[in-house]
């Protein structure tokens, strides 16, 4: 079991990289904002990009105030150069690109860190080895194999490699998303994983799995999104909830009880763009 103070997992990898920042004062050449509020026990908001790749979706997700920019490639197709020039934006306004990848394969998972991503999040997450093989592409030796390139992901310095190795071990985020009943049964094994920084859902194809099309709602179905949020919490391992705060009060409630992720990360930026459009016409139907 791993060490926890308060709300707060202390993973080896972090406890390494505390102590390798305290005996140095050389400033940090790369961070992740939303993963260092993940550590800190504090919650993180989530906006989901399916088709979007503009300049404006960037400045309004960081206007508003999301932490994190999670970026679909399982159901869409991204052109490689309009993606990376918007992973890089996502960096430099100050948002933690994650990317949500329907595959571990070592050269997705590997071009996506080195155009800037600072995390993957595996969607119909269900076996070890996934998670095994994620770790061993994101992570540079010794804790993975990931292969060096120095470009997008250093914002195009020329930094001092193992500095850089070390940092980028503990700033690039691991989640999973749970979307399946396997992922369900699993889910303990998934998460003891000590590179495991969170865990989300996909209800509707968790639903589907367990016989109940269309019903993410279904009693069985937030039962089992609940199975894997005791187990992830048990290991402070940061988590969405299985139904969304509705109001400020519950909003609080959810992260008194240790919920972290929040946001529309179920919903794509067209869903929300026609809800605001139809609430902008209510007056006149």
């Amino acid at each position: 079991m791993l060490p926890l103070y308060g709300a707060v997992r202390v993973t080896p990898a972090a406890m390494k990289w505390d102590l390798r920042q305290n005996m140095s004062d050389l400033p940090a050449i790369i961070s992740n904002p939303a993963k260092r509020k993940i550590e800190a026990g504090e919650p993180v908001l989530v906006f989901n990009v399916f088709e979007s790749l503009r300049p404006s979706i960037i400045k309004i997700v960081k206007q508003t105030g999301y932490d994190i920019l999670m970026i679909e490639t399982e159901h869409v197709l991204h052109d490689p150069y309009a993606l990376t020039n918007f992973i890089i934006s996502a960096r430099d306004n100050g948002l933690s690109p994650l990317i949500t990848v329907p595959t571990t394969d070592r050269m997705l998972v590997s071009r996506l860190l080195d155009a800037g991503a600072l995390g993957i999040n595996l969607c119909h997450a269900e076996t070890t080895d996934q998670v095994d093989d994620l770790v061993r592409w994101m992570k540079y030796p010794p804790d993975g194999e990931r292969a060096l390139a120095m470009g997008a992901n250093v914002d195009y310095q020329n930094p001092d490699a193992e500095q850089y190795c070390r940092e980028a071990n503990q700033a690039t985020m691991l989640t999973l998303k749970i979307e399946s009943r396997k992922g369900v049964e699993n889910a303990e094994q998934l998460l003891a994983n000590d590179w495991v920084d969170g865990v989300v859902f996909g209800p509707g194809d968790l639903a589907a799995s367990m016989g109940h099309h269309g019903g993410w709602q279904h009693p069985e179905v937030l039962a089992a999104m609940e199975r894997v949020i005791e187990l992830a919490l048990a290991r402070g391992i940061a988590a969405e909830p299985a139904e969304f705060p509705s109001d400020p009060e519950e909003y609080e409630r959810q992260q008194e009880r240790g919920i972290q992720i929040f946001g529309p990360t179920r919903e794509t930026e067209y869903q929300l763009l026609k809800g605001a459009a139809e609430r902008a016409l209510a007056p006149y139907r």
